[in-house]
């Protein structure tokens, strides 16, 4: 291999490697945090959606809670109505067939 080639690998084998630790070193210095600390918010982080999807969930369940009482009350509502539009009817329905006996046997 001529003198030069060699040179030339080298001072491109010599560059690389300068170029591979400062950015490896750059990496190192301007990383936000420590891995530590990044696993660390990141527990944190998910405690904390753990917490609030908890908390959400509750809410789900009240309000689930909540209509079921309402749906319980309003169907009790209906069916009490529906009871007394039955009983009138049949209240009137006895009335016209009474109606209907005197009148033949008139």
């Amino acid at each position: 291999m001529p003198r030069q080639d060699i040179h030339d690998s080298v001072t491109f084998i010599t560059g690389l490697t300068v170029g591979v630790l400062l950015g490896a070193a750059s990496a190192l210095l301007l990383a936000p945090q420590s891995g530590k600390r990044t696993r660390r918010d990141i527990a944190r982080r998910a405690e904390r959606l753990g917490d609030e999807a908890s908390q959400r969930l509750g809410e789900a369940r009240a309000e689930a809670s909540r209509m079921a009482e309402r749906t319980r009350s309003e169907t009790r509502r209906l069916a009490k109505d529906a009871r007394k539009k039955v009983d009138e009817t049949s209240e009137r329905l006895s009335e016209v067939v009474d109606q209907g006996r005197d009148r033949l046997r008139r």
